[in-house]
């Protein structure tokens, strides 16, 4: 029997049984020093479990709930449950949300600018009292009462930011003044994971209790956080912006001359490297490169003057970018590589953190609790492991079978393909497309056809006929495009890649309908082996033994993008949808075997494209919910 207290911060009238599940689990759990593992399918209630579990703890008590963010998209579930909270029951939780400053700014043209040259034209208007916001906040203040009844009730980020806008202050200042006056704080991952945040909030960790959704991507997206680039494209820009914009004969020519020297870096340091990955390189080599630095901080201020004077708006420069570059290599930690890489952008240095648990083990061991929760976690001791969590842990695991009926889905293993890489072939990549062709004649509605990368993607798809309606992800490809198309004709082939946009946060659903019958996950998507990701499995080593490393960096990495996928087909308990393995390796590798079918239910094994849609068809013909 779920616990009164926390049933009073449901935002429902009734609790659903796995959730009410979740949340006894969360609320017993919950002490000081714990951390709280959950995993469990998309559609269970994960979010507003955890929230009226950690809620009804607090309550009563000096602790905050902090429900931390990655994208702007997450920040819309709990604003969601809070605002059913308010409409259902009638109660209002005190919260503010916090992102970076540039996307609360109410000066739109200003708020579009690259991160560092935002902060830098931020205070400036600030400095010369042409930020009205900043002005009226700085004078007046925000009335607290007025703050909670604008933002009650509200359902995106969006809204967030507008509503106090037209409160005439700024939503980043005034929602930072009145942390210490909110129950409950949203939070974007960079103040508390950034180890070199230019901007930090005032928390106690001691009395917060962390919340944080989706976390299988949390040892990366800290690792991410704490990567800086420079790319031989930025270098080019900004010689361009100082021949245009800088007007000294000597700054103009000392910037010109480091910009060489540093585009000369690109020459010399990349001969040999050809393919896509990363190559670890000395920081001293790089910085031989860097010479007339001073040159360039003096072009920058003159750029960035010239372009306001001239009215040009988006009036940022990647000079700054270089020398914060230059700074963060003059002043690496031990803890972070450089690495020269060669992705779809082009060239580039790279300045990567090489452990997650740097940033992140202080904030969760320091936290009084945290609670970790994804429909698709790792082991526990292997995400623990990462992050360097010290405190104790309790884990609750729902199976997907346990949500789902049985019946709602089937899965496959073709095992007439792969896209090993020494096996990789013409001949393989007219297989997968012509197995995929036969999946999408013999369904309804769509197939999505998650690849293992973006290279294995392009050499499918010149092998795949006209007269399949194609949806191909690529770098300018928005969820809104993609949902459009659907809209219009709902028998797609949808070609994306494992871990991209198409494969994590989007839903193929109308009126209450998924229209995604199929997934087929072409390949198992290993990470590419490369200097960063084996440096990365030495420091897990130095935590766990070799295998234990090997795999929470290469194979729950890929274990985890192949269940986002097959998640892209079940949003919810009615879904059903056919899941084709594509490749051999899903059944020959023991540990991935074992995931599979412990996931999954009744997996069958074939190596005939014919009995592969014999199957499918079977299913589809029992579907009754389409």
């Amino acid at each position: 029997m779920i616990n009164t207290k926390v049933s009073r911060y449901l935002p429902y009238v009734g609790w659903r049984p796995l959730q009410a599940k979740i949340a006894d689990f969360i609320y017993s759990n919950l002490g000081e020093g714990r951390g709280v593992v959950i995993e469990a399918p998309t559609g269970v209630g994960k979010t507003a479990a955890a929230l009226a579990a950690a809620l009804a703890y607090s309550e009563g008590e000096p602790i905050k709930v902090i429900y931390m963010i990655r994208t702007n998209n997450q920040a819309i579930a709990p604003m969601r449950e809070l605002s059913k909270l308010l409409k259902v029951k009638g109660l209002f939780i005190p919260y503010v949300l916090v992102r970076n400053r540039a996307r609360m700014c109410c000066i739109s043209s200003t708020s579009k600018l690259p991160y560092r040259d935002f902060l830098m034209e931020c205070n400036y208007l600030k400095r010369t009292g042409e930020c009205r916001y900043y002005i009226k906040l700085r004078e007046s203040g925000v009335d607290h009462s007025l703050f909670m009844d604008t933002v009650a009730g509200l359902e995106s980020p969006g809204e967030y930011v507008k509503s106090i806008c037209k409160l005439g202050v700024c939503p980043y200042d005034a929602s930072r003044m009145l942390i210490s006056d909110a129950r409950l704080i949203v939070l974007s991952y960079y103040y508390l994971f950034s180890l070199n945040a230019p901007e930090v909030v005032d928390l106690d960790l001691k009395s917060s209790i962390l919340i944080i959704d989706e976390a299988h991507n949390l040892p990366y997206a800290v690792l991410d956080l704490n990567t800086q680039y420079l790319t031989e494209a930025m270098v080019k820009a900004a010689v361009v912006d100082v021949r245009r914009f800088v007007s000294d004969i000597n700054v103009k020519a000392g910037a010109l001359r480091a910009l060489a020297s540093i585009r000369a870096l690109f020459r010399d340091l990349f001969i040999g490297v050809t393919e896509q990955g990363e190559r670890r390189v000395d920081s001293t080599k790089v910085l031989e490169y860097f010479n007339d630095i001073d040159y360039l901080s003096e072009a920058s201020g003159e750029v960035l003057a010239s372009k306001r004077s001239r009215g040009i708006l988006l009036a940022g420069t990647p000079l700054s970018d270089i020398i914060d570059f230059y700074k963060s290599v003059v002043k690496m930690p031990k803890d972070k590589a450089l690495f020269l890489s060669i992705g779809n952008d082009g060239r580039a240095i790279v300045s990567r953190l090489m452990d997650p648990s740097v940033a992140a083990s202080g904030v969760l061991n320091n936290a009084h609790s945290f609670i970790v929760m994804s429909g698709t976690m790792p082991p526990t001791r292997l995400f623990t492991s990462l992050l360097g969590v010290k405190v104790k842990v309790s884990e609750l695991r729902i199976g997907l079978t346990e949500y789902v009926k049985s019946s709602n889905v089937k899965a496959v293993v073709y095992g007439e393909v792969t896209t090993k890489y020494t096996e990789r072939s013409e001949e393989q990549y007219s297989r997968i497309a012509q197995a995929l062709i036969s999946v999408y004649d013999a369904v309804n509605h769509s197939v999505l056809a998650v690849f293992p990368s973006y290279d294995t993607l392009k050499a499918t798809r010149k092998y795949i006929k006209q007269g399949v309606d194609l949806v191909v992800e690529i770098g300018t490809t928005t969820i809104e495009d993609v949902l459009g198309s659907i809209k219009v004709n709902p028998h797609k082939l949808i070609l994306a890649v494992a871990g991209g946009k198409l494969v994590e946060g989007i839903e193929f659903r109308f009126n209450d309908i998924n229209y995604i019958d199929a997934v087929a996950i072409i390949g198992v998507p290993y990470p590419e082996p490369n200097d960063f990701m084996n440096g990365l499995v030495d420091v897990v080593k130095s935590r766990a033994n070799y295998d234990d490393a090997w795999h929470a960096v290469y194979t729950w990495q890929a274990l985890v993008k192949v269940k986002q996928a097959i998640g892209r087909g079940l949003r919810s308990d009615k879904d059903r949808v056919f899941i084709i393995l594509m490749d051999y390796r899903f059944k020959d590798n023991p540990i991935i075997w074992r995931e599979m079918t412990n996931y999954l239910p009744n997996i069958e094994v074939t190596s005939s494209e014919g009995e592969l849609v014999r199957m499918l068809k079977e299913f589809t013909s029992n579907n009754l919910n389409k």
